[in-house]
């Protein structure tokens, strides 16, 4: 199965896809590489479920912690 795509078909809650994105940027010196495209896409729907404010407040936290 090398190199032949795969389709996994899972419908995530935000709350699942929030918890995966902290789990990535926690984390983000040792997600290999070949998961990029994944990561990109979690943090992407991750946007779309949350309000400005609450990304804003997310990245604050972070960049204090």
């Amino acid at each position: 199965m090398t190199g032949e795509a795969f389709a996994l078909t899972y419908n995530f809650s935000c709350e699942e896809l929030k918890a995966l994105a902290k789990i990535a940027r926690e984390n983000q010196d040792k997600i290999p590489k070949i998961l990029y495209n994944f990561s990109r896409s979690v943090q992407n729907k991750v946007y779309a479920c949350m309000s400005i404010d609450e990304v804003e407040k997310t990245f604050k936290n972070e960049s204090n912690a």
